[in-house]
């Protein structure tokens, strides 16, 4: 082990506290779930992560719960079904009282441009966290090894000047991940040594009582959906003055009740994810976790009721599911 990561994990010496958690976020492929494998020290999770999931790690005598989260570029889940699914477990995490030490953001060096699924991820994680929150970001860039040093200090000087700058002018830090385990243990010393935090989001739907389309968060995501369904409606305008101008030709006649339909279905769908995050996630948490406390009421005393009934919020991975009971029995 190298002196930093030695020197990390003293700093982690202290008496066993309650479990923490940190929330791992960034487009797909930014490398969350590499960096969770190194933390936890085996594959827990693989590459290309379509759910959240939850996956232990030991480092000194701090135990930690991290959450691996689906990138809001995904292409098999829609903004809305990912966000309610961070949002669920966070009101959890929240109501159940398990720390959150913070956000760890991870960014492509490699990436020539910082592109529309790079902002929307990263804007929709600043307005998860909200500014009060931001100390307790550390925005990361990764892969390195696959980067010209010269050229990724370019770009790591354009994201801090530019497009990381609000958020580290308010506290958030900036640092790199150099793809082994030592580097990954200092990056998550620096929220393990702060106090836990609350993020914009809990505040709005738990102490509030928000409906998810009503916090800051979910309406950026309705908006988004609304500026779709507003060119949906463009493009079904056009559709129909293209088929007033169409002679009686069945072959593109046929064609066009195609394009018609399909855009009919696409509009259907932006306006039932935005009908999906008008719900009551604190009252759906809160029902949750009253059924689970009965479930795991007799478990044996070293697995915490608290664990399994978050368990009930986010997935586990294969294989990991005795780890947990190894790792809450040292």
């Amino acid at each position: 082990m190298s002196t930093s990561s030695a020197s990390a994990i003293a700093a982690m010496e202290q008496p066993p506290e309650k479990l923490s958690m940190v929330v791992i976020m960034g487009t797909t492929g930014a490398g969350k779930s590499y960096f969770i494998n190194k933390l936890a020290g085996y594959e827990a999770v693989e590459e290309g992560t379509q759910a959240c999931q939850m996956v232990p790690a030991h480092l000194g005598n701090s135990k930690v719960l991290l959450i691996d989260t689906p990138g809001f570029d995904d292409t098999t889940r829609p903004d809305s079904e990912i966000l309610t699914e961070i949002a669920t477990i966070l009101s959890a995490q929240y109501k159940l009282g398990v720390d959150l030490k913070g956000v760890i953001y991870v960014h492509r060096i490699t990436d020539i441009r910082y592109g529309r699924s790079s902002v929307k991820t990263f804007e929709i994680c600043q307005k998860v966290c909200g500014d009060a929150a931001l100390e307790n970001v550390l925005l990361v860039t990764s892969r390195w090894f696959e980067v010209d040093p010269v050229l990724g200090a370019d770009r790591e000087r354009q994201l801090r000047d530019k497009f990381w700058a609000y958020m580290l002018n308010q506290g958030s830090h900036m640092s790199r991940f150099h793809g082994d385990r030592d580097s990954a243990i200092a990056l998550i010393s620096q929220l393990l040594s702060k106090d836990a935090i609350v993020l914009q989001l809990q505040k709005e739907l738990v102490d509030d009582g928000k409906h998810l389309d009503d916090t800051v968060a979910g309406s950026y995501v309705s908006d988004n959906l609304e500026h779709f369904k507003s060119k949906c409606h463009e493009e079904l305008k056009a559709l129909q003055r293209v088929r007033e101008d169409l002679k009686d030709d069945r072959a593109i006649l046929r064609q066009h009740q195609q394009d018609v339909a399909s855009e009919k279905a696409r509009l259907k769908e932006a306006h039932d994810q935005q009908v999906s995050l008008h719900k009551p996630i604190n009252a759906e948490v809160d029902n949750k976790i009253k059924t689970g406390k009965f479930q795991f009421r007799s478990l044996l005393a070293f697995i915490p009721s608290v664990l399994s009934i978050l368990g009930m919020f986010v997935g586990i991975p294969p294989g990991v599911t005795d780890v947990f009971t190894s790792w809450m029995a040292n």
